[in-house]
């Protein structure tokens, strides 16, 4: 029973959110490992087409009534914008409430990706939820993505500090990007789970000593009710000898 009632403190873990925004967030997302059982992925695209191919990872159709005919963003930052604003309380109800740190992954320089970070973390920020972003940068050939994703770097430097940039022209390959994102995330993790154990660890004891201190009062007061259990044959009344 104590047993039981240990492995059932799920209150003590963390609750980490990992998100994908945009096409090219959710594909990092996708290779990124999911068997930390305490990490929750998502995909948050305004292409409900390419949302419907993803089997691997839960993926939210960002501006549905806003976005007609199931297209996307078309690369315009503004209308990501308005369609992660019109569908901020899904968001929130559905990914980030009751989270303890949010994971944003995201490649600049589309509309989704670059529109989508920027509300995303307004979002959080507003309700107070930690969180950090990890954020791809084009190619340097890719002249107008490029443009794009550096307007948005400069707002999301306003915005916040938590954030990590990789430089596409930084590294050999996609896969060399995504190893290098998961090692960092998975640092952030691990430092999310250190403060976690620090913070709960005094009241996990607690919360055991709780726990064998009832079941020994309880166990005690069965026995004292056997104990004052009248026998039947003790007590048979018997007549003059």
């Amino acid at each position: 029973m104590m047993s039981g009632l240990k492995s059932d403190k799920k209150f003590f873990e963390p609750s980490i959110v990992c998100v994908g925004i945009g096409g090219g967030g959710c594909n990092i997302v996708s290779e990124l490992s999911r068997k930390r059982k305490e990490v929750n992925i998502y995909c948050l695209n305004t292409d409900a087409l390419s949302n419907a191919k993803r089997s691997d990872i839960l993926s939210i159709n960002i501006g549905k009534e806003y976005i007609l005919d199931n297209r996307d963003s078309g690369g315009f930052v503004e209308v990501a914008k308005k369609a992660f604003r019109e569908d901020s309380f899904l968001i929130d109800r559905k990914v980030i409430r009751g989270a303890d740190l949010v994971l944003v992954v995201s490649a600049l320089g589309g509309g989704t990706g670059s529109g989508g970070t920027l509300e995303m973390v307004k979002m959080l920020k507003e309700g107070k939820t930690p969180f950090k972003v990890f954020a791809v940068r084009p190619f340097e050939f890719e002249d107008n993505r490029k443009e794009v994703a550096d307007r948005v770097l400069a707002q999301l430097n306003k915005e916040t500090d938590r954030i990590e940039v990789y430089d596409n022209n930084e590294f050999e390959s996609i896969t060399e990007i995504n190893l290098r994102i998961k090692d960092d995330m998975d640092s952030t993790i691990e430092s999310q789970m250190k403060l976690y154990d620090t913070l709960y660890g005094e009241y996990r004891g607690s919360f055991d000593t709780i726990i064998e201190d009832t079941l020994a009062e309880v166990l005690n007061e069965k026995v004292l009710a056997i104990n004052f259990e009248v026998d039947p044959v003790e007590t048979e009344v018997t007549g003059p000898h």
